[in-house]
């Protein structure tokens, strides 16, 4: 009985995540959305006390994120797409002086070969950078634009509206007055807690990968670090990879012994360092369990892409409380 159950949950599950990746393009841009909202929303409310009308502070704080959202496409233009050829070339001597090290040790050249085969083929998208998280999730130009658009629109009515929006999911689940605003100030504070935390995992991990990498003097250090950091956002994947694009790049520039160095100080970086502040980011204030972390991370990869891995676990947490706060009201209370 219970093999055909765990069968049908799969079966289920597989469906919903099919749909789901289906209208992907639609998807993700509405997580989006809705995360930069919460994130931003008390900027729109402060600059409503202060007299602001709120249409006006709306589309102040959408020019703000809009210039922000520039100045890191300049970051990431300037450190990939301009050093595109030169990460490539890189690259490729990374790979062959690992190539030529490993051949050292009982490793057949034919699978070396068809490893080598595989990043040369590889490579171009390789050398984009974090520009390549787009394209996992956005398969075209006009997807993009699409999803572009409803970011925008629905981003606007999440910043104008919240203040309806409370008192809606109050009266539709018939909950207490302030119910509604409990509800979205917890979801605000684990979602800026979880990327403030983040961030912070990134830029303190990025400056112990950084230090050898300036005494050994690596190329591309800006490129490796700016990776380094965007992908820190991934959890337990995302810096890793960044990890190998440091250490490849390590092998082609120093060798072995210098690769090796930034193996070390990457594993350390990732290990110990990022766990210890990710279990006070992670555990401590949005109460996810490492375990189910790794899951929703995963599958939102094979749903959604680099960028749906992101917000997989902000938005895992923002629906656990969001239940345990309902819970709490006795709207799942049997009658």
């Amino acid at each position: 009985m219970f093999s055909w159950l765990f069968l049908g949950i799969v079966l289920a599950s597989s469906t919903v995540l099919s749909v789901i990746a289906t209208v992907s393009s639609i998807t993700v841009p509405l997580l989006v959305a809705v995360v930069i909202g919460i994130v931003f929303r008390p900027l729109v409310d402060m600059l409503e006390r202060r007299r602001v009308h709120r249409n006006i502070g709306t589309v102040l704080t959408m020019l703000f994120i809009f210039l922000g959202a520039v100045a890191l496409f300049v970051i990431l233009i300037r450190g990939f797409i301009y050093q595109g050829a030169e990460i490539v070339r890189q690259l490729e001597a990374g790979w062959y002086s690992l190539e030529a090290w490993l051949l050292q040790f009982p490793v057949k050249e034919e699978t070396l070969d068809s490893i080598s085969t595989a990043i040369a083929n590889a490579l171009p998208a390789l050398g984009q950078g974090i520009i390549g998280l787009l394209s996992s999730t956005f398969s075209s130009a006009a997807t993009l634009l699409i999803g572009v658009y409803f970011s925008v629109f629905i981003l606007f009515f999440i910043l104008r509206d919240g203040p309806e929006m409370e008192v809606w999911l109050a009266r539709q689940f018939k909950l207490k007055p302030g119910t509604g605003t409990a509800i979205v100030a917890d979801i605000s504070r684990s979602i800026r807690l979880y990327f403030r935390g983040t961030a912070l995992t990134a830029a303190i991990t990025a400056v112990v990968v950084a230090v050898p990498l300036i005494i050994l003097k690596v190329p591309l250090v800006g490129s490796i670090l700016i990776l380094y950091f965007f992908t820190s956002f991934i959890p337990y994947i995302g810096a890793f990879i960044g990890g190998a694009f440091a250490v490849i790049i390590a092998f082609g520039s120093g060798g072995a012994e210098t690769a090796l160095i930034i193996a070390v100080a990457v594993t350390i970086s990732n290990g110990a360092l990022q766990n210890a502040i990710n279990t006070w980011a992670l555990g401590t204030t949005l109460k996810v369990h490492p375990l189910v972390v790794f899951l929703v991370t995963i599958a939102a990869g094979v749903v959604g892409g680099a960028l749906a891995m992101i917000l997989a676990v902000p938005l895992t947490a923002v629906a656990i409380q969001t239940v345990y706060r309902l819970r709490q009201e006795g709207v799942f209370a049997e009658e």
